[in-house]
């Protein structure tokens, strides 16, 4: 069984079309759901980069691995799934956005840590860095190679122009995302004769939105919804509107991008051994909220988007309810590929919802860490625990004596916090009890005892 996971950076969970928007267009993510499973109660392991990727190569929850948010290394003694693989014989490769290492103030044209990893070509920004994706456009369209450059995404936090939308002055054929499919299906082509497994991680949509030439007016702004809970005046609904425009465009773009790689897995014969895999790191508020990004919460950051097809699966879709995350994928590639788990793996296998059974041993809610610092004055850290089930929303903060609690059955767009209330006194408590719990479950058992003493 081959591998190939596709990962699209802060592609939420409701802006593709399967899941039931109708604004936009992604047929070809809906294609490979109408052949697969589609997890409606996927959520991430931390609503930031590094420490959601993090927990997806090793299995393991963000206090354990100890990359608990932006800025901190995981650790080269970590074990992943692709050093698993490669034990096993397979050819792994992961070809775009990795970000398990600080990507500011690094020199990128120095080799990666590994991690496992046979083939490694990692841009972790898009056109900010001498890196494959620049290189790979001076070479075959050398007049955008000024084009696809953009400030480092330090700056542009510090510049307050992270968020920013705008036509790119390049077309589709020089994108990042682009680079992403075409490198894909070259590696496909050299290595798809022996076992492989692929990460295909593509950047957008994430921030600024910077659409290609040629994608730029896909979306009419005028006919998209406006941001819920979200301060609209006159003056700022067309940037609003224009920037959620841009954001879809960049989904389409990847879409499309994502559908040449499928085409290429169909028309090679790949497809008939080859488990595909689509899901994104953590969601995009998109103005919900008065908010751009992701890193707190609510659904719109925690909440994503998660597709499986295997092989004997075509022609057979399915929706699986059960709440899920986003490190599961780790011990379901481990069991797709009949590969060893290591006993530090903390996630639990796919492959039993895959195939309709029952898993009475999986926790029926999702644990979402994140930390951050007070300010970039005040190094201090924050902590921050969220039990998310179908029911119920509870979020925790080192900081504050009282958290947050929603009963989703009565408040699904999480508008009425019943933290305190009376009637709500025993579940509160509940909830808390099994968050601690599922913590203390989790704690972290590297490294491994030796002797008894």
């Amino acid at each position: 069984m081959n591998i190939l996971l596709i990962t699209v950076d802060q592609l939420r969970w409701d802006a593709i079309s399967c899941s039931g928007n109708h604004e936009i267009e992604t047929p070809h993510i809906d294609r490979l759901s109408s052949q697969g499973a589609r997890f409606t109660y996927a959520f991430t392991n931390a609503p930031a980069c590094m420490p959601a990727r993090s927990s997806l190569l090793t299995g393991r929850f963000p206090h354990a691995h100890g990359v608990r948010g932006g800025g901190v290394r995981l650790s080269e003694q970590e074990v992943t799934f692709p050093q698993i693989l490669s034990q096993r014989g397979y050819h792994t490769a992961h070809i775009g956005k990795l970000h398990v290492q600080n990507h500011t103030y690094r020199d990128h044209t120095s080799p990666h840590p590994s991690y496992g990893y046979r083939t490694l070509q990692v841009t972790d920004e898009r056109g900010t860095y001498r890196d494959p994706y620049t290189q790979w456009v001076e070479r075959h369209y050398p007049e955008y190679a000024k084009a696809v450059r953009i400030e480092p995404g330090a700056s542009r936090v510090r510049n307050g122009t992270d968020h920013m939308s705008s036509e790119g002055s390049f077309p589709a054929k020089a994108s990042h995302s682009r680079w992403v499919s075409d490198t894909s299906i070259e590696f496909l082509r050299e290595h798809g004769g022996t076992p492989f497994m692929l990460w295909a991680s593509f950047f957008d949509p994430h921030s600024p939105f910077i659409v290609p030439s040629d994608w730029a007016n896909k979306y009419d702004p005028n006919s998209l919804s406006l941001p819920r809970n979200c301060e609209i005046t006159p003056e700022n609904e067309y940037a609003i509107r224009s920037k959620k425009a841009a954001y879809y465009a960049l989904v389409s773009h990847v879409d499309d991008c994502i559908g040449r790689l499928l085409h290429y897995l169909d028309e090679s014969g790949l497809a008939e051994h080859t488990t595909v895999m689509l899901s994104s790191d953590h969601g995009e508020f998109l103005g919900d909220w008065g908010r751009w990004g992701k890193g707190r919460s609510e659904d719109e950051s925690i909440r994503i988007p998660m597709v499986i097809r295997t092989p004997d699966m075509k022609g057979k879709p399915r929706v699986i309810e059960d709440v899920v995350q986003l490190f599961d994928l780790a011990p379901t590639i481990c069991d797709l590929t009949n590969s060893m788990k290591p006993q530090s793996m903390q996630a639990r296998s796919l492959l039993p919802l895959l195939k309709g059974e029952l898993d009475e041993e999986r926790t029926p809610f999702a644990l979402v860490e994140i930390n951050m610092e007070v300010s970039r004055i005040n190094t201090t850290e924050v902590f921050e625990k969220t039990y998310r089930s179908k029911e119920y929303r509870l979020t925790l903060w080192s900081s504050q004596q009282e958290g947050v609690l929603y009963d989703l059955n009565k408040d699904p767009l999480q508008l009425n916090n019943v933290w305190g209330e009376p009637d709500y006194k025993d579940i509160q408590a509940e909830l808390i009890w099994q968050l601690l719990q599922r913590l203390m479950e989790t704690e972290n058992t590297l490294p491994a005892r030796t002797h008894p003493f």
